[in-house]
């Protein structure tokens, strides 16, 4: 037995060495493209909407369906109180009929719609419209998920880089601290100069804290958008590049062109379609039915012994006189849905034209910050070097240097910040003109 276990790990010391792999396996890198496909495969909200798009089109069979004949195969059986003929006397003085209480049936029927009002075909075409507005909620949710990873995954590089900033501050800041506490017990500095570094460092702990926690929250809120369990997320990797893409002059009419285009706007109008025929189903109702009806089939007693082939074939016409005003009712209702949907697309529209100025405005603004922030490195950069040679030639102290370091990290840190709302901005103005997944 000692043998076969010794046998046994050699074994499997030998197999982890050949596959190269242990019992903890590393996580992969996670690149943002990589996250993308991830989400438009695994994301449940759009696995939701997908079978939302076959439900659509399931219903859409359905509806043409019912423009085909309905033909049913029945069979039936009927006891009455007092015995009935099973066969009629087809001529006076022949052979007496026989009389039953126990009748049974079978046979098949048939009807084919002549004419509805149109009923059917405005069914098929909200059936239709129905599928396209499913596929249209599909698309633009995928330019939503699409978006929303970008902007997610941008967000936890930007936090990555700004705890990296915000820990370099940390330590200058502590370094700061301790030459100024043996400054103090030397008697070289004042105690109000430890209270106002001590002050900065416990702020300076807070901000570090801050970026930890945010960028623990958008790692998760990452997961959740990918489908998967935090703990099981690679590790996404990266790095943020300053995208500025050309703004042209828009007017009404240039912006209305690329709205157009977007799928929640080409929703609106197919709801806005789909509102208008709902209104001339409606006013079917007012118009008859006729239906070519027919039957065939055996009926017979009990013993079976008796049995007549029986048959019917006609047309069917019904015409509504009166229904309590549900009718008119039902088309006012539509009307007003009708006139919702008109509103709702010319506010789709005010609302997507403001997106994309709005997305605008942001991306100049971020633009500026990331200058501002490039000149203030500069300057900051500089100073820094001026208190570091003047600390070297005694004329300044090592806090002064180590705090103009500080606020050189700290001038990273906003331009880390910066570059992120930059991606953003830039990220918002696709999606708000429905080029996000070109």
């Amino acid at each position: 037995m000692p043998r076969l276990r010794l046998s046994i790990m050699v074994c499997m010391i030998l197999l982890i060495l050949f596959t190269g792999t242990g019992f903890s396996a590393e996580k992969t890198p996670l690149t943002l493209d990589a996250a993308i496909q991830m989400a438009l495969q695994e994301n449940h909200y759009l696995k939701s909407r997908n079978l939302e798009v076959k439900s659509a089109v399931a219903e859409r069979r359905a509806s043409k369906g019912d423009l085909f004949p309905q033909l049913d195969a029945y069979a039936g059986y009927l006891r009455t109180s007092n015995p009935m003929l099973v066969i009629p006397m087809q001529e006076f003085g022949g052979e007496p009929p026989n009389f039953t209480r126990n009748h049974y049936r079978a046979g098949l029927s048939l009807i084919l719609p002549l004419y509805e009002g149109g009923r059917r075909w405005h069914k098929v075409t909200a059936s239709d419209l129905s599928t396209l507005i499913a596929e249209q909620q599909l698309s633009f949710s995928r330019q939503e998920i699409v978006a929303n990873v970008t902007n997610t995954f941008n967000q936890v590089l930007s936090f990555k880089a700004l705890e990296k900033a915000q820990k370099q501050v940390l330590d200058s800041l502590k370094k700061a601290q301790d030459d100024i506490r043996k400054r103090v017990d030397l008697g070289r500095a004042a105690p109000v100069e430890l209270m106002k570094i001590e002050t900065q460092v416990a702020r300076q702990e807070q901000e570090l804290i801050h970026a930890r926690l945010a960028g623990l929250r958008a790692r998760q809120g990452l997961a959740s958008l990918l489908g998967k369990n935090p703990a099981l997320l690679d590790e996404p990797e990266g790095q943020l590049k300053i995208t500025t893409p050309e703004l042209p002059v828009h007017d009404k009419i240039t912006l209305e062109t690329i709205i157009i285009q977007r799928p929640d706007i080409v929703k609106a109008q197919n709801e806005l379609k789909l509102a208008a025929n709902e209104i001339k189903l409606q006013e079917g109702y007012h118009l008859p039915d006729i239906n070519l009806i027919g039957d065939y089939g055996q009926r017979t007693g009990s013993g079976l012994n008796d049995n007549e082939e029986v048959w019917s074939a006609g047309v069917n016409v019904k015409f509504n006189l009166y229904a309590g005003g549900q009718i008119k009712a039902r088309v006012n209702q539509a009307e007003a849905r009708y006139e919702a949907a008109q509103e709702q697309l010319e506010q789709l529209k005010l609302g997507a034209m403001t997106e994309i100025v709005q997305a605008e405005a942001n991306i100049k603004e971020a633009g500026q910050r990331i200058n501002m922030a490039d000149k203030t490195i500069i300057s900051a950069r500089e100073t820094y070097r001026i208190e570091e040679l003047k600390y070297r030639l005694g004329a300044s102290t090592i806090t002064d240097s180590l705090l103009a370091q500080a606020a050189w990290f700290e001038a990273t840190a906003l331009k880390a910040e910066a570059v992120y709302e930059l991606e953003k901005a830039v990220v918002d103005y696709r999606l708000a003109c429905g080029t996000i997944e070109e």
